[in-house]
């Protein structure tokens, strides 16, 4: 029998039943009735005879007793000329709700199932998180920070993994980033870089750069036309040249109108003179990430658990060759210098620097690492101590310069003249370990903040360096060694001390 058909003549009468009591109260009154009796023919007359007839308790309506007795022709008439339309009728009605009630429970049931399912996918989501398989956008840019990514490469290394924009990343998501983008130790380096290099904008051509672009063109038979900062190169065949065969630190991207040739840093080689400020500041938070315990290097324990963060695959093979490779002096841990010199793609081996280009790799790192140093104690309220122990080295770090301290009075939180000799002429200042023969600090510090230790009051002549230029005090003029500025404030503070006796 199909579904919603009548088996019985009861099941049949109550089927038309149903469908003329529209208000379901269990009896027809005339207006029911008529509803669907006068599209069959029945006049108003007819409706209200049929009820006197058959309404036996005289109360205005039928029940279903008394409308069993009209609708089978308990009277003796024929009910051939409507009962079987009144059944059409009525089954269809009963397909319809049988049908609308299919429907809703369908819905229903597709609703609970993807409730269920949401359900236990936050069950899940839940257990990866307490099993920290788990990670929000925060989370995870905070954990790529502390393992010495910039912000901006930490958000961009998320949106990444995050791919289906959900606001968190798992597992899963996390070693797709890894396969795709951090599976080797060049790929990981090269991210590290992107957080310390300029900005394409930001790079200027060089004259030698320009020079050596043309000469290497023309011998190469493309003709070159200098147009601001572009050049348009191109062969009689049409071809263009991949410029990092040019020069190796230097690359270019070329497009297919006139072959622009526009100057870009190469991502495998970031020096430190190319670094702008922002860019030191992330290539030394980057060796302050690595150094976990403030000791001022980086040990191969330390190097592990960074790289293991970065990339949970890998071996312990991998690690030992990548912590050989820079740690260049092989006296078991990373220092500053072999960190930069890794990171920038540069050999300590094979490459030695000039003295000028050295010390002014050097300066600059100082100067960017004393002073995170100096708002690192302040921050700590340690800056009393923090002065104390670089005023107490001065006399050892100006020594190898050729110069006397003739006052050496720490002068905290001070810019007028010195608190002992009562001058200011040449100074230490603390807030970026620089030595200045001016009244404001060779680095625009503001010494207010910090301090500065007085050499001497009044120019000493013969052992003074006043008259050498200022850029030689840029780039030698700091009074900390490298090992020292790279620990942290605390082991600075007891390292003065210890050495004070």
């Amino acid at each position: 029998m199909p579904l919603g058909e009548p088996e019985t003549q009861g099941e049949e009468v109550k089927l038309i039943f149903d469908l003329l009591d529209v208000d379901h109260s269990g009896k027809i009154d005339a207006e029911e009735m008529k509803r669907v009796l006068l599209s069959l023919n029945f006049s108003q007359e007819n409706v209200h005879a049929l009820i006197d007839q058959f309404d036996k308790n005289k109360d205005g309506e039928l029940s279903i007793v008394e409308f069993w007795s009209w609708v089978n022709g308990h009277d003796g008439r024929q009910t051939d000329g409507f009962r079987p339309q009144l059944l059409n009728m009525a089954v269809a009605e009963n397909k319809r709700k049988i049908s609308e009630t299919e429907e809703r429970l369908a819905a229903f049931r597709s609703r609970k199932e993807a409730e269920e399912a949401k359900a236990a996918e936050e069950a899940k989501r839940q257990e990866e998180r307490e099993q920290g398989l788990r990670f929000s956008r925060e989370d995870f840019v905070r954990q790529k920070m502390e393992a010495g990514f910039s912000k901006a490469v930490a958000e961009e290394l998320y949106s990444k993994c995050d791919q289906d924009r959900d606001g968190e990343v798992n597992y899963q998501d996390i070693g797709w980033l890894v396969s795709d983008n951090l599976a080797t130790v060049e790929q990981v380096k090269q991210t590290y870089q992107k957080g310390v290099q300029k900005k394409v904008e930001d790079v200027s051509w060089s004259e030698d750069w320009k020079a050596d672009v043309s000469k290497l063109l023309k011998r190469r038979g493309f003709k070159e036309e200098e147009e601001g900062l572009k050049y348009h190169a191109k062969n009689a065949a049409g071809e263009t040249i991949a410029l990092k065969e040019i020069l190796k630190d230097k690359t270019a991207s070329l497009d297919s109108k006139n072959f622009p040739i526009t100057l870009h840093l190469q991502a495998s080689n970031v020096t430190v003179v190319d670094c702008d400020e922002k860019g030191l500041g992330q290539l030394v938070d980057t060796f302050l990430a690595w150094d976990k315990n403030g000791d001022g290097s980086v040990s191969s324990e330390e190097m592990s658990q960074v790289l293991k963060q970065v990339n949970p695959k890998f071996t312990e093979v991998t690690l030992k060759k990548i912590f050989a490779e820079i740690d260049v002096n092989g006296d078991g841990v990373i220092d500053l210098q072999e960190f930069v010199s890794w990171l920038s793609g540069e050999n300590l081996k094979k490459k030695k620097m000039k003295k000028k280009a050295k010390e002014e790799q050097d300066s600059k790192i100082a100067l960017t690492l004393h002073r995170k140093r100096a708002e690192e104690a302040k921050e700590l309220k340690l800056l009393d101590g923090f002065m104390q122990a670089m005023s107490s080295g001065v006399q050892a770090a100006i020594q190898p310069k050729k110069l006397e301290v003739y006052c050496g009075k720490l002068n905290p939180g001070s810019n007028a003249t010195c608190s002992s000799c009562s001058g200011r002429h040449g100074w230490v200042c603390h807030a970026c370990g620089f030595v200045s023969f001016w009244d404001t600090c060779i680095n625009d510090c503001s010494v207010s903040s910090y301090g500065w230790t007085c050499l001497s009051g009044k120019c000493p002549k013969k052992k003074c360096g006043c008259k050498k230029k200022p850029d030689f005090w840029q780039r030698s003029g700091f009074t900390c060694t490298m090992a020292t500025v790279a620990l942290d404030v605390e082991h600075i503070i007891a390292s003065a001390k210890t050495a004070a006796g």
